[in-house]
């Protein structure tokens, strides 16, 4: 399992000894409001994705990365990717504690965390899903070369969900450098 270094961050893969910060983000009705059903998971729902999350990685060799800010280690929140058990093809996941917003360390970290995938891995695609009112998230995933191919997935209008391929991807990081 790889650990990522951006200027202000550290991405290490999610350890068993990180269950109750990823719960206790999961279970913050602020930064919750803004995924697909609007409101916290419960201890048992926490647990139980965790555990996915771990499987993941040992699964696929990819995973949920907690995030950490260099300077003092505080945890900013998580990102990565997944295979969910209710959808297919590789899932990008990311939350932030809602104090580390509007810094850009959302954009810091997916940007590292869509670099290493795409450079290390074989996948070729990935989904996200956000509320189109989740603008940072809106935005974030365009910067990655993400398109809308939905505007009520699964039904819940409002919830876009983004592809992003690795030509789009690619594209999107060489528009930045110009």
């Amino acid at each position: 399992m790889t650990v990522i270094e951006t200027q202000r961050l550290i991405l290490d893969p999610y350890v068993p000894s990180d269950a109750a910060r990823m719960a206790a983000l999961h279970a913050d009705p602020i930064v919750m409001d803004f995924l697909k059903d609007s409101k916290p998971l419960t201890a048992e729902e926490a647990a139980e994705t965790f555990q996915r999350y771990l499987q993941c990685w040992e699964t696929n060799g990819f995973g949920i990365y907690a995030v950490r800010q260099r300077t003092d280690g505080a945890f900013v929140g998580e990102c990565g990717f997944w295979n969910r058990p209710d959808k297919p093809g590789v899932s990008m996941r990311f939350l932030t504690h809602s104090g580390f917003w509007g810094q850009g360390l959302g954009t810091e970290m997916n940007t590292a965390v869509t670099s290493w995938l795409f450079t290390n891995t074989g996948v070729m695609s990935f989904w996200a899903v956000t509320q189109a009112r989740n603008k940072g998230a809106v935005a974030i995933l365009r910067r990655l070369g993400g398109r809308v191919t939905e505007t009520a997935h699964m039904g819940n209008t409002g919830l876009w969900r983004f592809e992003i391929d690795r030509l789009a991807w690619a594209d999107a990081r060489a528009n930045l450098q110009d």
